[in-house]
């Protein structure tokens, strides 16, 4: 669940900015704070249990150790990501936000204040100039100034600290668990008794930490193997539905019409032979995620094509 992004113009300590291309991406959780600019198509985001939709030009923010889930609305969606840690911006581990939406609490006016100051610190971050790092690092403690002085947050105490932690091990075992079994049967109740729990209880507790039943969840993530290796253009539907765990092959194409409204075979006819190259190239599928992290080169052109956002005149 400690998934490593390969960044590779990353030579700033404590912080990390790239863009990101996502059709989905699991469930996780960083130490860092992360801040997602959406560019190009909605995302929708499962954070804590609660799920919404985020539009193109909106601003996430995710605390520390807050487990969220992206997934495409119609199409991949691409943005920016920044991530840095307490210790770069001299704050507390336990520092948290209580909401993940800065536009409740900022003006538009500063929202895209904070748009202009991400797209130039992106840009030197990525040209690498002589003076690209005190730039990049007075940048992005004044972009998180502006929002986190404006955010309700609160400090966790030990005890609240404590039992998040105990959660988000759990919750990274459980995804474990299923990483390494999806593709057999998989039984709740062996994981629970790993945990010392009853089903019941491991069945409510990741309905909570997740919004969604441990067998949607389970679905989720052969789904999305399955999209890998469709993507990947080498396999048969009947190899791939059984090694991606479905019990059957109507099973398999119930999953596709209910996940993306066609099925195995009419998505695999929508994808073209080029893009097949590009995703079986580029693709991470761990932990069933699919996602594409621009290099240098593909940055470059994305901040030509997206030009430095204007501030809106109230």
């Amino acid at each position: 669940m400690s998934e490593i992004e390969v960044v590779q113009y990353n030579e700033i300590e404590g912080m990390t900015a790239f863009f990101n291309n996502v059709a989905y991406r699991s469930a996780h959780l960083h130490s860092e704070w992360e801040l997602v600019w959406i560019i190009e198509n909605s995302m929708g985001i499962k954070c804590d249990g609660v799920s919404f939709v985020a539009n193109e030009g909106e601003l996430v923010l995710f605390s520390p150790s807050l487990v969220h889930e992206f997934k495409k609305v119609d199409k991949s969606c691409t943005f920016m990501c920044l991530q840095v840690s307490p210790r770069f911006l001299g704050l507390s581990n336990l520092l948290v936000s209580e909401s993940v939406h800065p536009a409740d609490y900022l003006s538009a006016e500063e929202i895209s204040k904070i748009r202009s100051g991400l797209y130039k610190m992106m840009k030197r971050y990525i040209n690498q100039d002589e003076l690209f790092q005190p730039f990049c690092k007075g940048q992005c403690a004044l972009i998180m100034y502006m929002i986190l002085s404006k955010m309700p947050l609160s400090t966790l105490s030990d005890e609240e600290n404590f039992s998040r932690s105990k959660k988000n091990e759990r919750l990274v075992r459980l995804i474990n668990f299923v990483d390494a079994n999806y593709m057999h049967k998989v039984r709740l109740y062996e994981f629970a008794e790993t945990e010392g729990v009853t089903l019941c209880y491991m069945s409510h507790f990741i309905q909570g930490a997740l919004g969604q039943s441990f067998q949607d969840y389970l679905n989720t993530v052969r789904f999305n193997h399955a999209c890998s290796m469709i993507a990947r253009g080498n396999m048969k539907m009947s190899d791939i539905y059984r090694a991606c765990g479905f019990s059957d092959y109507k099973y398999f194409v119930r999953t596709f019409q209910e996940k993306c409204g066609k099925t195995p075979d009419e998505y695999s006819k929508n994808m073209s032979a080029s893009m097949h190259r590009i995703l079986s190239n580029s693709l991470a599928s761990s932990l069933g995620t699919e996602e594409r992290i621009f290099d240098r080169d593909q940055s470059v052109d994305l901040l030509a094509k997206l030009g430095e956002p204007r501030r809106k005149i109230c």
